[in-house]
């Protein structure tokens, strides 16, 4: 293999566009601004998801604890749900596995033990709020029906994961759809999965209302600790 030489490395080094990747900087017009404005956005709403997903883990925790018992992470049910191999579980403890999960995980094992009404209140959220094409109504058996808690606890908790697949993988969170002259979000969740395309409603959050949604969802916690930790002090310099 031929060594490369001191030239053509710091050549390299000294071009931004071929450290951000050409491919990946025509998601932003070739302007390495809005990609670093992107990658504040998507520091400022992991950290919050951050929060949101250990609040997840540790309440589904504490409410399986109550209602199944102390290791119902080991149960048949939990283990068909968490994709690590069963035979590498059998020498942890609880709370080893607990940190283990995924947020995919964690979702998973709220709905399937069907406490998601548990998990937040969010029965005054309006999801208009995030954008205007929005509803807070769905359809069962072909009738409008305002959503449930539940309803809205799925639905938040689908947009969190998706926000949270692009933050860390540091897609573009400012994008958007425009369709027929109309702008529309890209970071949705269809809602209910199992239902024929007439009786969805997809629900979707506007970049410039990420982190207000996700703020939404931390104050509904209404912890005061964590109120404190809400925000993080980033800041975006530009030119």
């Amino acid at each position: 293999m031929k060594k490369l030489s001191s030239e053509t490395l710091t050549k390299f080094d000294t071009d931004i566009i071929s450290i951000l990747s050409p491919d990946r900087l025509q998601s932003y017009e070739g302007n390495i601004d809005q990609y670093y404005v992107n990658r504040l956005l998507a520091l400022q709403a992991g950290h919050k998801i951050a929060e949101l997903e250990v609040f997840l883990r540790n309440k589904l925790d504490f409410c399986l604890k109550e209602l199944v018992g102390e290791e119902w992470i080991k149960a048949p049910e939990s283990l068909e749900i968490i994709k690590e191999k069963k035979d590498s579980l059998e020498n942890l403890t609880h709370s080893q596995i607990l940190s283990k999960l995924m947020l995919g995980e964690v979702i998973e094992l709220i709905g399937a033990y069907e406490i998601r009404h548990y998990m937040f209140d969010l029965k005054d959220m309006d999801f208009k709020k995030y954008h205007w094409n929005n509803r807070n109504i769905g359809y069962v058996n072909g009738r409008k029906n305002h959503f449930s808690n539940v309803a809205k606890v799925e639905i938040v908790l689908n947009l969190i994961r998706v926000i949270r697949n692009r933050c860390f993988h540091w897609e573009n969170l400012l994008k958007n759809r425009i369709i027929e002259g109309k702008v529309y979000p890209r970071i949705v969740t269809i809602y209910p999965k199992n239902q024929p395309r007439e009786n969805q409603t997809i629900v979707g959050i506007a970049p410039e209302m990420i982190l207000e949604f996700l703020d939404d969802l931390l104050n509904s916690i209404n912890n005061p600790i964590m109120k404190n930790f809400q925000d993080i002090g980033m800041k975006y310099r530009g030119k």
